[in-house]
């Protein structure tokens, strides 16, 4: 609806209201871990009646009529296809991890701690690549369906420059202060700062390989090639997962950084080909 912060404020709300619980009843209360879930709930659950309440006020376009509940059986198809490729897509990444949390493990108790750590500062650099992503996603499909192709090859060409600068801005944001966070995360643990803080300083410079990915994606879901996506992040999976295995025993966790790497660049290594081919067949 081109109203991009409304949703940020109702999931800023919901992310504050989340913490406030947790420090109240697992921190002051002490009600223990179960309660983490039940926190999350309650202020999803509430953020979910905000939204609905925000739209029956404003937004009458977004109303549910009775006359609407009804199959729309090609739109179903439609859907039914891409999302089962983008459901194959999405299972790949936590199996991914859950396979790399098994090569961390038998590490020790502090690796693990600091693999966690890593973990929560990996996800806050990926998510502004990601949503760079999704707008090049929107923007590709929109001046598809326009049959505007030089506006999308600008548009995807202005997107990957973001991810390019974005990469500069948490590289550097990261490499300065990759001892503070990961204190920020653990305390005054040194074996484990200085285990987080060797990897973090590898894994800064690579950055740069998912914001491409991303992009890529980004791309190829705009331009509905979905079993391009499915592929690359296979492969990426696949390859960072079998690195892992292999890294980790010998460089430990820098390893997995390495084997991230590893994988991304043969996710490009596929899907960049694959884009002028697709570009140079339709020209």
């Amino acid at each position: 609806m081109g109203d991009s912060k409304t949703p940020l404020k109702f999931l800023a709300f919901c992310s504050v209201l989340n913490g406030a619980l947790d420090v109240v009843f697992i921190g002051g209360l002490h009600f223990g871990i179960i309660c983490s879930a039940v926190t999350t709930v309650a202020a999803e659950a509430l953020s979910a009646v905000l939204c609905i309440v925000y739209v029956y006020r404003r937004i009458p376009l977004l109303w549910l009529k009775r006359g609407e509940f009804k199959v729309d059986r090609e739109l179903l198809r439609q859907t039914l296809q891409y999302g089962s490729v983008t459901a194959l897509q999405q299972s790949c990444q936590p199996i991914g991890k859950l396979l790399i949390q098994g090569a961390v493990n038998p590490m020790g108790v502090d690796v693990m701690a600091a693999f966690n750590a890593v973990n929560k500062i990996d996800a806050y650099a990926f998510t502004p690549e990601q949503s760079i992503s999704n707008a090049i996603t929107t923007f590709v499909a929109q001046n598809s369906g326009a049959g505007k192709e030089e506006r999308v090859r600008k548009g995807f060409r202005t997107g990957m420059f973001l991810e390019f600068f974005y990469w500069i801005l948490i590289c550097g944001t990261i490499l300065a202060l990759r001892v503070p966070l990961m204190e920020l995360f653990v305390g005054d643990a040194p074996d484990i700062v200085a285990s987080g803080a060797g990897y973090l300083g590898i894994m800064a410079l690579f950055y740069l390989f998912p914001g491409f990915t991303n992009g890529m994606q980004g791309y190829f879901r705009g331009k509905k090639h979905m079993k391009m996506t499915l592929l690359g992040t296979f492969i990426q999976t696949s390859l960072r997962v079998v690195f892992v295995y292999v890294l980790t025993p010998r460089i430990g966790l820098s390893g997995v950084a390495f084997a991230c790497a590893a994988g991304w660049a043969m996710m490009l290594a596929v899907e960049v080909p694959y884009y002028f081919w697709m570009n140079r067949r339709r020209d």
